[in-house]
């Protein structure tokens, strides 16, 4: 084993332009080698293992498959060297620093608690050949519990919708059947213990699989087969909001977390220099048009052969422009065409959910973050207002996608960094709402 100690999280930031970019190398050492994992939060790397060298005081780190390298002495208590990627070059000083995504003292107080007042039971259900697996969480005492399905956001998620080690349907489901909820959430298709293969694509079989859920728990003596409504997250408030609509006689209620209110078209331009804004990067006027005349060739074609030589055309015709490089996030023109074409990107961009908000009947409340760059806020409340004028919306001051508190624009996207889950004050107004709903 080397004799210099390298073992740590070791942290630091390069500047690109305007932006700074945190890189980080979990380092450690045994008596065989050394093992580094690579992570950069901001473009939601993680935990990627990596090939290194230990000589000495120096650190030698390759990256192939971003074309990046790190180079490092080790002096005291900080690695000082230079970062590498595609022909540039970066000062890099490192230093150690706890793992913040290992913090999430939300999940630690519940799996601590010993005295839950409500049981927790492995169910599965199906839909169609899929038989999927969920957790049922129940109070210990009483009988015929109003009920909610969790549904989680876009990707492929277990059922405590975990992102960067953050499990956000664990906090809503203890909340909730705290205060007299059974509460259903369940892996994705092709996800855990879940059958099948996730469809990346069209909401409609996601929707399918939520119903699904909810006619499970509608089948339960424990429940409350007329107080069953669906409780979404980003796409899954747009499921809820699906189902309300076309199943008005079975969900009861629905909760819209961050949920979408505008047609696909404006969200991926608010997306688009939302996004930027949280990286500090300024939406210049230039950037925004181009984005803007390839969302619109997305949203307008339907036909994925016809789409893929459009959107070629597109950037060839345009890729002297100072702008599109940032446009493009630094790939390569494939890798931009094969994101652009994703099925599920393609259908959140030709999706309008106007109809559906306007027949939805049932009580519904819309939440949403200021400090959301994936949603925007106000656009998407307000539209959602308009259109389902019973509905109760409430904006949340400082809170980004995922409700976890922010201090402003720069770093609410990334997620990982930030101990905090889900802020406490939405757990409670979330539950407050349904226990009034319910009681009705």
């Amino acid at each position: 084993m080397n004799g210099q100690d390298f073992n740590g999280n070791w942290s630091g930031e390069i500047t690109v332009g305007n932006t700074s970019l945190t890189i980080v190398f979990n380092i450690q050492q045994t008596d065989e080698g050394v093992n580094v994992a690579w992570s950069v939060p901001q473009q939601g790397a993680f935990d990627i293992p990596v090939a290194a060298t230990i000589s000495g005081y120096e650190l030698s780190v390759d990256i192939p498959m971003s074309g990046a390298s790190y180079k490092g002495t080790l002096k005291g208590d900080t690695l000082d060297g230079t970062f590498s990627q595609m022909g540039m070059s970066f000062p890099l000083k490192l230093v150690q620093k706890e793992d913040v995504r290992r913090q999430r003292p939300q999940e630690a107080a519940i799996e601590a608690d010993a005295n839950k007042p409500y049981r927790s039971e492995e169910v599965n259900f199906t839909n169609g050949s899929i038989t999927f697996a969920g957790t049922l969480t129940l109070p210990k005492s009483g009988s015929r519990f109003p009920a909610v399905v969790l549904v989680a956001g876009s990707g492929a998620l277990d059922r405590d919708e975990e992102v960067y080690g953050h499990k956000p349907f664990l906090l809503l489901a203890d909340a909730l059947s705290r205060n007299g909820f059974a509460v259903l959430r369940y892996d994705e298709r092709g996800v855990g213990a879940t059958e099948g293969g996730y469809p990346y694509s069209p909401t409609e079989p996601l929707a399918t699989d939520a119903m699904a859920a909810l006619r499970y728990l509608k089948t339960r003596p424990d429940v409350d087969a007329e107080r069953v409504g669906i409780v979404g997250h980003s796409e899954g408030g747009m499921i809820a909001i699906m189902n309300a609509a076309k199943h008005p006689d079975e969900v009861a209620y629905i909760v819209s977390l961050a949920g979408t209110g505008v047609n696909g078209f404006d969200l991926a331009n608010q997306q688009m220099e939302l996004g930027l804004k949280a990286k500090g990067i300024e939406a210049y006027p230039a950037l925004m048009n181009l984005a803007e005349e390839s969302h619109r060739i997305i949203c307008a074609e339907k036909d994925s052969t016809l789409l893929r030589e459009r959107l070629r055309e597109f950037f060839k015709t345009h890729e002297q422009e100072p702008m599109m490089q940032l446009l493009n996030g630094g790939m390569d023109l494939e890798q931009v065409l094969d994101l652009k074409l994703n099925p599920m990107i393609r259908c959140v961009f030709q999706y309008d959910p106007t109809e559906n908000l306007k027949r939805v009947k049932c009580p519904m409340l819309a939440v949403n973050g200021t400090l959301d760059c994936q949603v925007a806020c106000e656009e998407n409340l307000s539209a959602i207002a308009s259109l389902v004028p019973h509905a109760t919306v409430i904006p949340y001051e400082g809170l980004n996608h995922f409700f976890q508190t922010c201090e402003d624009w720069l770093g609410s996207s990334n997620y990982g960094l930030i101990s905090e889950t889900m802020s406490p004050v939405v757990l409670k107004d979330v539950t407050e709402w349904l226990k009034n709903i319910v009681k009705k």
